[in-house]
């Protein structure tokens, strides 16, 4: 077996590495944004405020990943295989949006008759799901895009804008003491629409045809449909997976319990940092990439995302009991211990992200659905034993079992899948401080180089 710091022949480690770079200083500064935004909405509105504004966002969320057909990761998958055009897959998502638009609008006029206006929370009408769910898939497509075609810079700017908008309309309304869930989610609603205009302005207004809108073409959307829909059951059990227990927990402890819950949900995907970052850019690059680059990557990037993550959840772990309080309040006390519970799944979340990459990369995105239903089962089990008896807690708890549980199956199927044993995608090695060294290295030798411009003389000077 190749060691892991010994590079295949022709294996592009700068290049993924710096791409991993971007993605995670995109992230970072969208999680410091929202984290900012999400301290003065909790303190604006309170936990029960707090909490309607989560699920209203929530059930966007739901909402487009179900109508969404899955057509983000169809379309990074044929573009990086070179098998449709950028114009036609730009054209086929508009479709898909304007068809997420007329079912929203249907859903909520079933539904809203039998569960009230106000069954998210009192003040945010249902019906503003009937904008916010196509919005949010249409930034979520135009992203894929993006991804697809490795242009990781442009999709940081269209990821850190929504965030940004948002931090300084709540800002805003904080100041003027104006704050209420249904201007924040306005506010949300509005921030989403400005990252979508960018993304589509970076893609480029050329690749929308709307001879193609008007008259779809079938072939292409059943391409994309056909591919999208069987890793997009996996996304939808996944975002269940995900947040379920806020349902529950709205269900068993009330609306405050879940802005509570919310708040430490949010600081342990903090730690998801690095994982979403690499998962990003693994997933065009094992699409595009020959075998034994493949073999190499994988592993590897698995392994050492898990690392990190398992240091950031003890250094978040010392840190919340002085943070939480501080930057919250007090009325969120109760949300350090539900931050403890989720720790562990947490960590171990991170490397499924990774392992799934490379499971659809390989064009099965089946199997990720079957991990993710896996971790389902447990979810709901788990859910329903511990959240009557524990609250808050029991929810903590239940998920963490649940991620676990995602990550066991994800390993599982990477043996499978790939022939490798599954300890090389959890256990680090020695060689492996080679990649921190090398990563190092290029930090500094870009600060330097930074520093020598800074003091060269200016042309004419």
């Amino acid at each position: 077996m190749q060691d892991a710091a010994a590079d295949p022949p022709g294996t592009p480690r700068g290049s993924f590495f710096g791409n991993v770079n971007v993605v995670m200083a995109t992230y970072a500064a969208d999680g410091l944004l929202a984290f900012v935004s999400g301290v003065l909405v909790a303190r604006a509105l309170g936990p029960g405020g707090r909490g309607v504004f989560g699920l209203f966002v929530l059930s966007a969320a739901l909402g487009q990943t179900v109508l969404g057909l899955g057509f983000g990761n169809a379309a990074i998958y044929y573009l990086g295989k070179g098998r449709l055009p950028l114009r036609d897959v730009v054209s086929a998502a508009h479709v898909v949006v304007l068809m997420a638009t007329a079912v929203s609008a249907i859903a909520v006029a079933a539904l809203v008759p039998w569960t009230g206006a106000d069954v998210l929370g009192e003040g945010v009408p249902a019906w503003l799901l009937i904008l916010a769910v196509p919005l949010l898939l249409y930034a979520a497509l135009l992203r894929s895009v993006l991804q697809a075609l490795s242009r990781f810079v442009e999709m940081g700017l269209t990821t850190v804008v929504q965030p940004l908008v948002a931090l300084a309309l709540v800002a805003a309304l904080y100041a003027a003491g104006a704050a209420t869930p249904a201007r924040v989610v306005a506010i949300w609603m509005a921030s989403t629409a400005v990252a979508a205009a960018l993304a589509l302005a970076r893609i480029g207004l050329a690749q929308v045809d709307p001879a193609q809108i008007v008259r779809p073409r079938w072939r292409t959307l059943r391409m994309l449909t056909r591919f999208g829909v069987q890793g997009e059951t996996g996304n939808m059990l996944q975002l269940l997976n995900y947040r379920l227990d806020q349902y529950i927990v709205r269900g068993f402890v009330g609306i405050a319990g879940v802005g509570i819950y919310a708040v430490g949900v949010s600081m342990t995907e903090a730690i998801w940092l690095l994982a979403n970052a690499v998962a990003i850019v693994l997933l065009p690059h094992l699409t595009a990439a020959d075998e034994d680059e493949v073999r190499w990557m994988a592993p590897v990037a698995t392994r050492n995302t898990v690392l990190v993550a398992a240091v950031a959840a003890g250094a978040l772990a010392i840190a919340a009991p002085i943070f939480v309080p501080l930057a919250f309040g007090r009325a969120y006390d109760d949300s350090v211990r539900a931050l403890w519970l989720l720790l562990p799944g947490t960590v171990a979340l991170t490397g499924s992200k990774v392992l799934t990459s490379y499971i659809f990369s390989q064009g099965r995105p089946l199997v990720n659905t079957g991990i993710t239903l896996v971790s389902l089962v447990v979810t709901v089990v788990a859910l329903f034993a511990l959240v009557p008896a524990y609250g808050v807690n029991g929810a903590a708890a239940a998920s963490s079992l649940a991620y676990i549980a995602h990550f066991a199956a994800a390993l599982y199927a990477y043996r499978r899948v790939s022939g490798q044993p599954a300890l090389d995608a959890l256990l680090p090695r020695p060689s492996d401080a080679r990649l921190y060294v090398d990563a190092a290295r290029g930090v500094l030798s870009r600060l330097g180089r930074r520093r020598i411009e800074a003091g060269a003389p200016r042309a004419g000077g």
